[in-house]
């Protein structure tokens, strides 16, 4: 489990069983008697200091500062960049300040470090300071998305049971909170083995112990922090002794194409506990509620109606459930059958969409188009924007008919609307009333076209021919080639 505050952070235990944590603490416990029992070690790391700082000047005088290392210590402290209250902070979005302990992303290497707010430069970067430069620079100015704000959680309360750091050696041990000071918490050590039986601790170097692997049930829920991202799933902290596997195909019930479309590194997400492997210590996780090991999962719907639809055609659905990457529409054709299909948050509008609920709300009528179907993977894609990426919601189409009777050999003025990959819209007028047309990437000139966007820009003007017009659908294709 993950601690923004320790000075020292724990190297992250991926895949980590109870019993590997175990012996590990009983390492650290064993460190602990020996530096306490070891009389001559002040003065023998004395001398070594000494040594080892002479060694280190001589470098520095040759070689320039280095970044900050990413050994197993520093990549299990980027790993530990999010974390809940229960794990002894929390992000806050609020802003930032001069003395802020923050998570900052290092421009050197591209990796999270804890660190401090030294300085608001003019230039809206921050000048952090690092907790522990590990031989590289002190400091570096990070733009505002290379920081995460941490707010140490200090509600600990008397008898409950901690980790903390204990002073002397920077190792976490297990006690219990026997009184709450000025800014600081005092903790008893279950196990003093020679050395004080009490200290006082920073709540910056203090969290709840990890959920006890006998304590997980299939079926609970917990709130958690996704740590990684693969391609078959996600490693997600729920607070418990080690991470718990999402696996792609229990993140909807809708088939997951690009999981990376779906989930990121410290996102929060609602999980429950799918299954457990007694045997190995490790469990599954779910962000579907009741599929967990056990019963199969209800039959998928039949799409082969929906497969020979028209991606241009209107069809009334209503929102099943929303999800952070988009929203699930059941739809239902004349004939009776009905099936879901997933309208991606980029299909919701045109625009960008922040919050999905803040468009969309389960029960709500929309209408949607039938983009694509895909029989074997039994998945559906659908969008509630026009095609081509026009309009943002349900129009009617637009009236063509004075298009009609132009001759394809005619030259119309027009103007570019509006670019896509694969083409452009351009707006013509005919009889005072105006539409947009495409002009496909391949009737931009002759010879191959790379990008459309070093042809045309929005705005220009530019001469097309009306190659073909259908009033029934509302399409218009038009071309800047000259006539075959």
């Amino acid at each position: 489990s993950s601690n923004f505050g320790s000075i020292r952070p724990l190297e992250h235990n991926f895949g980590e069983t109870p019993q590997e944590k175990k012996a590990s603490a009983s390492d650290k416990m064993a460190l602990r008697a020996s530096k306490r029992s070891a009389g001559l070690l002040p003065l023998l790391l004395l001398v070594a200091l000494s040594y080892a700082f002479s060694t280190l000047t001589f470098v520095s005088l040759s070689t320039a500062p280095r970044r900050p290392a990413t050994s197993r210590v520093a990549q299990g402290r980027e790993r530990s960049r999010v974390a809940l209250a229960a794990r002894g902070g929390e992000e806050n979005g609020e802003k930032l300040a001069v003395g802020d302990v923050v998570s900052a992303l290092c421009p050197d290497d591209d990796q999270w470090y804890p660190g401090t707010i030294e300085k608001i430069n003019d230039d809206s970067t921050f000048c952090v300071k690092w907790d522990d430069p590990e031989g590289g620079p002190e400091t570096h100015d990070v733009p505002l998305d290379g920081i995460r704000k941490i707010v140490i959680f200090k509600d600990y309360k008397v008898g409950e049971k901690v980790e903390a750091v204990f002073p002397d050696d920077g190792y976490w041990y297990p006690g219990e909170v026997t009184k709450i000071g000025d800014g600081k918490f005092t903790v008893k050590w279950e196990d003093p083995d020679g050395g004080p039986e009490e200290s006082e601790v920073d709540p910056k170097e203090m969290k709840y112990p990890p959920i006890p692997y006998d304590q997980l049930a299939v079926g609970q829920k917990y709130q958690g922090t996704v740590k990684s991202v693969l391609d078959f799933g996600a490693f997600v902290d729920i607070g418990a002794e080690s991470d718990g596997l999402l696996h792609i195909s229990r993140i909807s019930q809708e088939r997951i194409e690009n999981i990376y479309d779906v989930l990121s590194e410290g996102q929060q997400v609602d999980v429950w506990i799918a299954g457990k492997r007694e045997d190995e210590g490790k469990y599954g996780l779910t962000m579907v509620e009741g599929l967990t090991d056990g019963p199969a999962r209800r039959a998928p719907a039949d799409l082969t109606p929906f497969a020979d639809l028209p991606s241009d055609e209107w069809f009334t659905g209503v929102v099943a459930r929303t999800a952070p990457f988009g929203a699930f529409v059941t739809v239902t054709l004349e004939d009776g059958a009905t099936a879901d299909g997933l309208v991606h948050v980029s299909k919701i509008k045109d625009g960008f969409v922040d919050n999905v609920d803040d468009e969309l709300s389960a029960g709500q009528e929309v209408k949607v188009r039938i983009e694509s179907v895909d029989l074997d993977s039994n998945r559906m894609s659908l969008s509630m924007r026009e095609g081509f990426g026009g309009g943002g919601g349900f129009r009617e189409p637009v009236d063509l008919t004075p298009f009609e009777s132009i001759s394809s050999d005619t030259w119309v003025n027009g103007k570019v609307a509006r670019l896509a990959p694969f083409g452009a819209f351009v707006t013509v007028t005919a009889e005072g009333k105006s539409a947009d047309g495409l002009v496909h990437i391949t009737q931009i000139r002759d010879g191959f076209v790379e990008s459309v966007e070093d042809e045309l820009s929005v705005g220009q003007e530019v001469e097309v021919r009306i190659e073909s017009v259908d009033v029934d659908s509302g399409k218009m294709s038009l071309s800047m080639k000259q006539p075959e």
